[in-house]
């Protein structure tokens, strides 16, 4: 095992859309090394050998799996993938990076987590918004919205459709993610709502409420026919509302503003209550400048170097927690059908 100061040596498997931004990355990150990247394409595995000045070059996954001078495997691949991959990778003695969703099963999830428990390896799946800063910042100053009230969701594009993954698994993912690292997902009650687009096979936009047991309602818009691209997040509390927003400059914006119910004890109107209005400033925080791709990788690489079974637990329970809720969901929705 190579010592901290030592960089980890790394294998990225997948050259796609993503597979690009995380290569990047891994090129720029202080705790990996690149030293190859493997693609079924041949035409991605030229492009990715050329783009990044990789001369390693790997016949096939299982002469990756059998270097015993590779640390990690970063899995980059389409989601139906990512369960075999992953087995197959800590069965090898990898630790690996893991995009979303780390499986569409939960029981396939547990069983990756208990062997690279086992193996005393770690398992990192990357639900990226987590490490941005603008939910490292909401996640610090969460109190100052007082008692959360409702969160209101919209992450809409005209986008990729997904062979592998309907619009849920795709997008929401990602909110639910959020929601879950911010206050939690026990879910009271749920609803859904879905359509196909033509004759695509998976759901391109979906609605989805929820109650939470502790009285929080969420609402969550997801779609891949939007013409434009929206990621906003509303969450409104007593005392102050909140709007995150990926695509603004300004990613937080703080807001002075709620409803006040104040209660009147005068005749005629005793006990009525009289809806008030609370209008202030609106702030923008300053929030770090990190990418949350970066932090990410960086939270791997610290994974691995310092053992710290903390972090390991409560990633595992967050993960574990986000796909259980996505399973329930889309149970739901296949049942109306």
């Amino acid at each position: 095992m190579p010592t901290i100061n030592k960089k980890l040596s790394a294998v990225m498997l997948g050259y796609g859309y993503w597979g690009r931004n995380v290569a990047k990355a891994l090129q720029n990150s202080s705790d990996f090394e690149l030293k190859a990247i493997f693609d079924l394409d041949k035409s991605q595995q030229d492009a990715a050998n050329t783009a990044h000045h990789l001369s390693t070059t790997y016949k096939d996954i299982q002469s990756i799996l059998e270097d015993d001078s590779i640390h990690s495997i970063f899995i980059i691949t389409p989601p139906q993938s990512h369960y075999p991959l992953a087995k197959l990778a800590l069965e090898s003695g990898k630790h690996i990076f893991v995009e979303k969703p780390l499986c569409t099963n939960l029981e396939e999830a547990k069983e990756l987590y208990a062997l690279a428990k086992k193996k005393g390896l770690s398992l990192h799946c990357d639900h990226i918004f987590l490490y941005s800063p603008a939910i490292i910042w909401l996640k610090e100053n969460l109190h100052l919205l007082g008692n959360i009230i409702y969160i209101n969701t919209r992450r809409i594009n005209l986008g990729l459709f997904q062979n592998s993954v309907d619009v849920i698994w795709d997008l929401a993912i990602h909110d639910l993610s959020i929601i879950e690292h911010l206050i939690g997902l026990d879910i009271k009650d749920m609803e859904v709502f879905t359509r196909k687009y033509q004759n695509h096979p998976n759901d391109a936009l979906a609605n989805i409420n929820l109650e939470l047991t502790n009285g929080v309602i969420i609402t969550i818009n997801v779609s891949w026919l939007s013409p434009i691209k929206v990621r906003e997040m509303i969450i409104g509390g007593e005392n102050n509302t909140v709007i995150y927003d990926e695509t603004k400059r300004d990613k937080i914006a703080l807001y002075d503003t709620g409803v006040v119910i104040k209660d009147t004890f005068t005749p005629p109107n005793l006990y009525a209550k009289m809806v008030e209005y609370k209008l202030g400033q609106t702030h923008y925080p300053k929030l770090q400048t990190t990418m949350a791709l970066d932090n990410s990788i960086a939270h791997f690489a610290k994974k691995i170097t310092s053992k710290d079974l903390i972090s390991h637990q409560n990633d595992k329970i967050h993960v574990l927690k986000v796909i259980d809720t996505l399973q329930k969901i889309t149970a739901l929705k296949n049942n109306k059908l």
